[in-house]
């Protein structure tokens, strides 16, 4: 049996302490730095600069850039999928996923940043993203969350039969992302302004109303208030 002295969990020294400190830093300046610059236009002569540190000490953290960006895009993905597991989700599916989609587009409008690192990685065609793998960046609990929502809209004969979670949720980031992700060249060449909070309500009703419909056994099921997007108000 294991006492009660070992079974207390050791509290960090102090130089432990500072040194994750400084760990934190030198990642929030890497983020700062690839996203602004990207992976290759980074230098960690930049990042040491704005984390206030020499490059040695950035080096003693982490052994090269590559290996420090991978942490920035981990860090990253952790960020969100915490963000997200500590949804407190209702037990109705519908209203689950409208939770989610609600979630997934203002996490996008709120942390830009997120998007760029992974547009970054993508033109890298996921080559440091799957060095990093799917545990550590916190797939299972996203595909688990998902799973749960579809087993259970099933069950209930509200859901058509055979949905899988990863469409699911593609459905679902697919539509929140473009609205985020082509701000700028789709505002422009429509003249729409994408911040508008008039604008972001209908398009949020908009994504529930497709994912209802691809979700439900009959989309007659949408309740007819539902499937007209809110007018902009005066």
């Amino acid at each position: 049996m294991e006492s009660p002295v070992n079974s207390i969990e050791r509290a960090p020294k102090p130089h432990e302490v500072r040194s994750e400190a400084t760990r934190q830093r030198i990642l929030q300046a890497a983020h700062n730095q690839f996203v602004q610059n990207g992976l290759e236009g980074t230098r960690m002569e930049a990042i040491a600069k704005e984390a206030g540190l020499n490059k040695s000490l950035v080096y003693r953290h982490f052994s090269d850039r590559e290996n420090l960006y991978r942490r920035v895009l981990q860090r990253a993905y952790q960020h969100m999928r915490t963000a997200e597991a500590e949804l407190s989700l209702p037990s109705d599916p519908l209203e689950a996923l409208d939770k989610l989609i609600s979630f997934t587009l203002n996490y996008y409008i709120e942390n830009p940043d997120f998007l760029v690192l992974v547009g970054i990685e993508n033109l890298k065609r996921g080559e440091h993203l799957k060095l990093i793998g799917s545990e550590q960046l916190l797939v299972p609990a996203l595909v688990s969350t998902y799973k749960k929502i579809a087993e259970t809209g099933v069950s209930e004969k509200l859901f058509r039969e055979n949905l899988n979670p990863v469409e699911l949720y593609t459905v679902v980031a697919s539509q929140c992302w473009f609205t985020v992700a082509t701000q700028y060249t789709f505002g422009i060449t429509f003249d729409i302004d994408l911040h508008d909070k008039d604008f972001i309500k209908r398009r949020e009703m908009l994504i529930r109303d497709n994912v209802r419909r691809w979700v439900l056994r009959q989309p007659s099921d949408i309740p007819s208030n539902e499937l007209t997007a809110p007018t902009p108000s005066d």
